[in-house]
C-alpha cells in the first residue's frame, strides 16, 4: 500500500482480473461484468476548501479488437481499442475532509486470457502542493470455480464436460479460428466428492454446455485462488497410508478381488508384497502399490 499525508492508495503495478459473468444481487438478477475497484483516498489536508484535479488516459492490446471494456469515475466510459480515452475531472474537498476517488474497471465478457488495459492515472491539487502518478495494467487470467455434481461421478462428469467443451470448440472453431476451449483445464481429485474444480475464462459459458450434462448440479459461487487447491495438484505415493500388516484388497491382476496383507513395502519402487490371506498355502505376491486398495483405511 502507498500512503501519504494526503492520498492512501493500494494499487499494483499488475492487477489480475477475471471477465466471468457474476450476479451482483440475486434477486436482482442483474448480469454484470466482473468489476475491478482500484482503492483511491484522497484527503485534503489544509484547512481551507481545494479543488483537486484527475487525469486519466488508458489503452487496449486484445485479441479481439472489437471487445470493449468499460471504466467508471464520476460518469461511465466505454474503452475500445480502436481509440485511446482521456478522462478529466475535478472536483473540490473542504479542509480536512476525505474522499474515495471511486474509481472501477469493468472487465468484460468474453474477454481472451492475457487481454491487458493500460492506465495512466494523475492527481494533482490545482495550487500545486500536492500530485500523485500511478501507471498500472489490468490484465485478464483465467478463474478457477469448484463445480458440484453427484457423489461417486466426479471424474465421469468432470470427463464428459472436457469433451463436451472440446467439440463446442470445434464447431465455434467454423465461424471464428480465434475460439478456444472454454475448459482450460479440469480437476477430480480422489479425496473430494461431490465437487471438482474447473479452469475457465468464462464460466457462464461453461454453465451452458454442462446443461445436458447429467449429474452436474452448477457452480459454487464465488471464485477460488490457486494456492487454496495445490495441495492436490501434486499426487501422493501410491505407497502412502500403507503399513507392514495392513490389510489391504487387490483391484488388479489375476488376483483381483483376494484380500491380502501387506508383508513389505518398496517405496521407491512403489511396490507392495501382499500375503494372500484365503489361501491354502501362503504365497507372496509382490504387485504396484496402485494395484491395490488399503482396507485399514475405509
Amino acid at each position: 500500500m502507498m500512503e501519504y499525508d494526503w492520498l492512501t492508495s493500494d494499487i499494483p503495478d499488475t492487477v489480475n482480473a477475471g471477465c466471468d459473468k457474476r450476479i451482483k444481487k440475486l434477486e436482482e438478477k442483474d448480469d454484470r461484468e466482473k468489476i475491478v475497484p482500484m482503492n483511491i483516498s484522497i484527503k485534503n489536508i489544509q484547512g481551507s476548501k481545494r479543488k483537486f484535479n484527475v487525469n486519466i488516459s488508458t489503452s487496449l492490446r486484445l485479441k479481439d479488437p472489437s471487445i470493449e471494456w468499460k471504466l467508471k469515475l464520476k460518469d461511465n466510459y466505454t474503452l475500445s481499442s480502436n481509440k485511446n480515452v482521456e478522462i478529466e475531472y475535478e472536483f473540490e474537498l473542504d479542509g480536512n475532509k476525505k474522499r474515495d476517488l471511486g474509481l472501477e474497471i469493468d472487465t468484460p465478457i468474453g474477454g481472451y486470457e492475457g487481454d491487458e488495459l493500460a492506465v495512466e492515472l494523475s492527481i494533482k491539487s490545482e495550487d500545486g502542493i500536492n500530485s500523485y502518478n500511478k501507471d498500472f495494467k489490468v490484465v485478464l487470467v483465467p478463474v478457477i470455480k469448484i463445480a458440484k455434481c453427484t457423489i461417486g461421478k466426479e471424474l465421469d462428469i468432470a470427463i464428459d464436460l472436457s469433451n463436451h467443451a472440446e467439440r463446442d470448440k470445434e464447431e465455434r472453431r467454423e465461424g471464428n479460428q480465434n475460439a478456444e476451449n472454454e475448459v482450460m483445464a479440469v480437476m477430480s481429485p480422489y479425496e473430494i466428492k461431490g465437487y471438482f474444480f474447473i479452469e475457465t475464462m468464462h464460466a457462464d459459458r461453461v454453465e451452458v454446455l454442462s446443461k445436458s450434462i447429467r449429474g452436474f448440479k452448477g457452480f459454487v459461487t464465488g471464485d477460488i485462488d490457486i494456492s487454496e487447491i495445490e495441495k492436490y495438484l501434486t499426487p501422493k505415493p501410491a505407497v502412502s497410508g500403507l503399513e507392514m500388516g495392513s490389510l489391504v484388497e487387490i483391484v488388479e491382476g489375476p488376483f483381483k478381488g483376494e484380500r491380502a496383507k501387506v508383508t513389505a513395502i518398496d517405496a521407491a519402487k512403489e511396490e507392495v508384497t501382499v500375503q494372500l490371506i484365503e489361501s491354502m498355502v501362503p504365497i507372496p505376491v509382490t504387485v504396484k502399490a496402485e494395484a491395490i486398495r488399503n482396507l485399514d483405511k475405509t
